[in-house]
């Protein structure tokens, strides 16, 4: 029986006989001269006794060597072309020094698990006489992988691009412009904002602070809370409780340092938010509420909607009667342009008037369209669009330029995808979606599309359970949307393009 275990024997003096098929050669060299050329060649790509690089550095420094003896000028001269240097280093390796040097990096992994009081595995990476730094990266490899800004040999890039001049001459990168889609909206719905108490009652307001993630929810049952924006837990900082005074409004103030709540009361309540103090301030003469009001951007007035058409124009830090302004019927929205020198007030007559604050006059009136009864109105971050709504569940866009110089303008856009009244309108902050909702039927909240016109179609979704929508604001950096409503929930959405607060 054959032995199957038994090895085969490599014999290396054997000669093989090796068969090469190639073409054949019909241009063969017709004189020494050419054989010999061709033999050089022939070294320099396959070798002579070393590599490659090798023989192609030193047929290189033997082609210097020709061209310095031939011409001893040439190497100072400058075409100002320079494709032969980017030619030649374009895949060169760049060999690049640490940015720093730590003193540790010497340390002997035994050394340091003495000190640490552990043990590891012996052998390979983990032997006691390597260094410990280099099992700290094989770690880090290991998790994380091998970033390449971590490399200390990089290809050089194409020094003559554009981009790199601009680069080192202080310009900034060319960024490719990216616009919202006008199809669908990416978003998620998150842990409820005030998930934790639920103690505001119907709610009535939702601010978001301007600086920090945090936010203002207050309701009917007269507790205003502030909430840390996170979507994860949204836990609760700070609570007020005032007795008898349903919130009906409530702005930042001072950089957001305090917040001013109003209500049906002839007074207002001024929450400090760094001492969380509250001071009740009286109103000032013939002002009885302060259910609508707004603040100017810098600030430095507030604007609070009274009977009979009258607003009354109010300094913010001691809250005195500036002046008073006044319109043929009742005001139904306020809200100050970007700027804050004009005031643009809604009435439920379907009238807009704009004042003029400096000159505490009225500059322009102009018919909404289609407008029977006015019940809300915003204005743009970018001063570019105006939005109405009405009590007909119609919501109109305005150009900024048509509403200043016409008494009809035409709306760039009318929304008519809600059927009841408009309670909220709420403008993003890079002024291209605008939120609109009505409290009157269950998830009754839309969000357009401002440059394309379109509404979003798949919010909200089907089978949302919003309830009765009363309250809607959008964050700061357009990061969050939060919807209010009559059962003291606000829910929160991740609006997912915005990557921001």
């Amino acid at each position: 029986m054959p032995n199957l275990n038994k090895k085969r024997k490599h014999n290396p003096s054997a000669e093989v006989e090796v068969h090469v098929l190639a073409p054949r050669n019909n241009f063969r060299p017709f004189d020494n001269r050419a054989r010999a050329e061709e033999k050089h060649l022939s070294n320099i790509l396959f070798g002579y006794d070393t590599n490659l690089l090798k023989s192609l550095e030193e047929a290189e420094n033997e082609l210097n060597q020709a061209q310095t003896s031939t011409s001893p000028e040439s190497s100072n001269f400058d075409s100002g072309v320079g494709d032969e240097d980017v030619d030649s280093d374009y895949f060169e390796e760049l060999e690049r020094k640490p940015a720093w040097v730590d003193e540790d990096d010497d340390i002997l992994v035994g050394q340091a698990l003495n000190a640490q009081g552990r043990k590891l595995p012996n052998g390979g990476i983990n032997k006691r006489s390597n260094k410990y730094s280099e099992l700290l990266q094989q770690k880090f490899k290991t998790v994380v992988g091998d970033p390449k800004w971590a490399s200390l040999k990089r290809k050089k890039v194409d020094s003559d691009s554009d981009e790199e001049i601009n680069q080192t001459c202080g310009f900034l990168k060319k960024v490719v412009p990216q616009t919202l889609p006008p199809t669908t909206l990416e978003f998620k719905k998150l842990k409820d904002l005030n998930a934790e108490t639920y103690a505001e009652g119907i709610i009535n307001c939702i601010e978001f602070h301007p600086t920090s993630s945090v936010a203002l929810v207050a309701g009917n049952s007269g507790v205003a809370t502030l909430y840390a924006v996170d979507g994860k837990e949204n836990k609760k900082l700070h609570n007020v409780s005032f007795q008898q005074f349903p919130v009906f409004c409530a702005k930042f103030l001072q950089n957001g340092n305090e917040a001013v709540l109003g209500s049906r009361h002839p007074f207002i309540y001024n929450y400090d938010l760094i001492s969380a103090k509250v001071l009740r301030v009286p109103l000032p003469y013939g002002l009885t509420q302060c259910k609508k009001f707004t603040v100017s951007p810098d600030e430095k007035c507030l604007a609070v909607a009274s009977k009979w058409g009258e607003i009354h124009v109010l300094s913010s830090k001691s809250k005195e009667k500036l002046f008073t302004l006044k319109q043929n019927s009742e005001i139904a929205a306020l809200s100050f342009n970007t700027k804050g020198n004009l005031l643009f007030g809604h009435s439920v007559m379907g009238e807009v008037t704009i004042w003029d604050m400096r000159m505490q006059r009225v500059q322009h009136k102009w018919i909404d369209e289609g407008c029977i009864q006015g019940s809300s109105l915003i204005i743009s971050p970018n001063n570019q669009y105006i939005a109405t709504g009405s009590c007909q569940g119609v919501v109109n866009l305005y150009e900024m330029s048509e509403v200043l110089n016409k008494t009809i303008p035409q709306p760039r856009k009318s929304v008519l995808n809600l059927t009841t009244s408009i309670k909220d309108l709420s403008f993003n902050s890079t002024s291209e979606i605008l939120a609109l909702s009505s409290e009157n039927i269950e998830n009754s909240v839309r969000i357009l599309h401002v440059e394309s016109g379109t509404v979003f179609s798949n919010f909200p979704t089907f089978g949302a359970k919003m309830g009765y929508i009363t309250a809607m604001n959008i964050s700061p950096g357009s990061g969050y949307l939060a919807i209010g409503n009559k059962k003291a929930v606000v829910s929160l959405f991740r609006l997912k393009y915005y990557k921001t607060y």
